[in-house]
């Protein structure tokens, strides 16, 4: 006997949360990321409050859950606070996610999707390494995914009032980013709305609308306290990337997206690839795959007989392709847009297996290549899995416990207690080293990003605000020493040299390996003295 509809989905869900946390027992990993929120996270729960630096307001998080849920884990402090906070925030992101999964999966049956379809759909999903390593690496990836599958689900249901706005407050709540998620599926079902009558309509953008004020009135607690206590709702780490990315610099490429969505390149084709799988490392056809799965689900809406569900998580999907193109590409971004894709190659494989050319006297062999379609695919995504799992552990392993904590750890050792440091890496160094951060981009430090209007340079930054000290990995050092050809000889001095680079060598097998190299090597340098003054 098959077992009911709901036990299945609780089965798949399950599945799906005890995948996460095993992923996190084996490779241990934590976010580069997680330790720059948790800093803020922890001076709150020690009752210094909201901030990275004590007695500096400045909004250096992104997501108001995701920095807030760990200062609950995290109060009263105490020894390795940032690993006991990190597992317990796994175990409650894992449960979002494996809850979404159950959703997800529910919907599948009522839709009668065939055994191939849900294979396919949950089975990419539930082994994809960005959506699983986000959702335990300290990001906010597992909320977004359920809201965002909260949100399709109210919408596919009618888009009544509560769960609706639930969806779409608690997008904004865990990504300042979250009203494009909101906005993109909120649009898709508006598109393909099937009461086509100007009544139909009107209700319809009555719907998003109200559910869209509602969902203000919940997010607007928390714009009046950041505006209250950092001066502005806008997160800092936004104001201080955004100068890279002026929307004039990047409108052909806009304008574009649908026809290189087809023939040339797209951001969207990457939301399937290995995080930072430009570094090197990985072979071309994983890179195939990934511009395989992001194609198929974005154009998924425009294939005949598509259920509503799906054709509005492809349409979705498609929209958001604009907003990929927009931002830069990393990786943490794209987990809420990959299950969109994943549902949407669930509903398409259905559509295909009930078409009219699958109907006929080939159907038992297209039916065939479709199962064999699916299974090939999950097995591809399996691998990939497992690869980034062995990638992920020797990186926890070797660059962020064995190299980034212990620069840290030695900073925190020989730098006075009102030490500046410039770096670019900002997490682990500035997490066990508690000293002031003049990060660049300037994620921490509003003087970074005001210098950096006027001049953009390393060395022009530096000597505008002259540090104490200098993390640099060897090409920042060749860009200043082009720029400034005696600056490290009369300003700043080398001290220490951080390279792991022979452990990394000594692994004979690693998926991406070009990722961790290039955190492999760090020089630390000191200002040098003033010379005395004559007198």
């Amino acid at each position: 006997m098959s077992p009911s509809p709901n036990r299945s989905a609780w089965l798949a869900g399950g599945l799906a949360a005890l995948i996460c946390l095993s992923f996190a027992a084996y490779t241990r990993h934590a976010w580069e990321d997680y330790l720059i929120t948790f800093r803020a996270s922890l001076n709150l729960a020690t009752g210094h409050g909201l901030v990275f630096q004590p007695g500096e307001r400045v909004h250096t998080f992104t997501s108001p859950l995701g920095t807030l849920l760990p200062a609950l884990f995290a109060l009263g402090g105490g020894v390795d606070v940032e690993t006991k906070a990190l597992w317990v925030f796994r175990l409650f992101s894992a449960a979002c996610l494996g809850y979404a999964v159950f959703l997800a999966a529910r919907e599948f049956r009522k839709n009668n999707l065939f055994h191939a379809a849900v294979v396919i759909g949950l089975g990419l999903w539930m082994v994809d390494p960005k959506i699983v390593d986000f959702t335990i690496n300290g990001m906010e990836s597992g909320l977004v995914v359920l809201f965002v599958i909260l949100t399709w689900r109210a919408l596919i249901q009618g888009a009544s009032l509560w769960p609706t706005a639930i969806g779409f407050a608690g997008l904004q709540w865990t990504r300042p980013d979250g009203f494009v998620f909101a906005g993109a599926l909120a649009l898709a079902w508006l598109w393909t709305e099937r009461d086509g009558t100007f009544a139909g309509k009107k209700e319809s953008w009555r719907r998003v609308v109200w559910a869209a004020g509602l969902a203000m009135l919940i997010y607007l607690p928390w714009i009046i306290f950041a505006w209250i206590y950092y001066g502005s709702p806008i997160p800092h780490t936004i104001i201080a990337k955004n100068q890279a990315h002026p929307l004039g610099e990047v409108a052909g490429s806009l304008g574009l997206y649908p026809l290189n969505l087809l023939f040339g390149h797209v951001a969207l084709h990457d939301i399937f690839a290995p995080a930072y799988f430009y570094f090197g490392g990985w072979p071309a056809g994983a890179r195939w795959f990934a511009h395989l799965l992001g194609t198929g689900a974005a154009l998924a809406w425009l294939f005949p007989g598509l259920k509503s569900s799906g054709r509005i998580a492809s349409a979705a999907l498609f929209l958001g392709g604009f907003y990929l193109q927009y931002i830069p590409g990393s990786p943490w971004y794209f987990p809420g847009w990959q299950v969109l894709a994943c549902i949407s190659w669930a509903f398409l494989l259905d559509a295909m297996a009930s078409h009219k050319f699958s109907l006929g006297q080939h159907r038992t062999k297209i039916i065939s290549l479709l199962r064999m379609g699916a299974l090939s695919a999950v097995a591809v995504q399996i691998i990939l899995f497992v690869s980034v799992a062995w990638q992920m552990k020797n990186q926890q392993t070797l660059i962020e416990n064995s190299h980034r904590k212990e620069i840290g750890l030695w900073l925190k050792e020989h730098a006075g207690s009102h030490d500046r440091v410039y770096l670019e890496p900002l997490g682990y160094i500035g997490f066990y080293s508690q000293l002031k951060m003049l990060d660049n981009p300037g994620l921490a430090a509003p003087e970074v990003v005001a210098v950096r209007k006027k001049t953009p340079g390393h060395a022009q930054i530096i000597q505008t605000l002259q540090p104490e000290w200098l993390v640099l990995r060897p090409d920042q050092v060749d860009t200043i020493n082009a720029s400034i050809p005696d600056f490290f000889v009369h300003d700043y001095h080398l001290v220490r040299i951080f390279d792991i680079r022979p452990g990394i060598n000594a692994i004979t097998f690693l998926p991406g390996r070009g990722y961790l190299d290039f955190d492999a090597r760090f020089l630390v340098f000191a200002r040098s003295p003033a010379p005395p003054r004559k007198s």
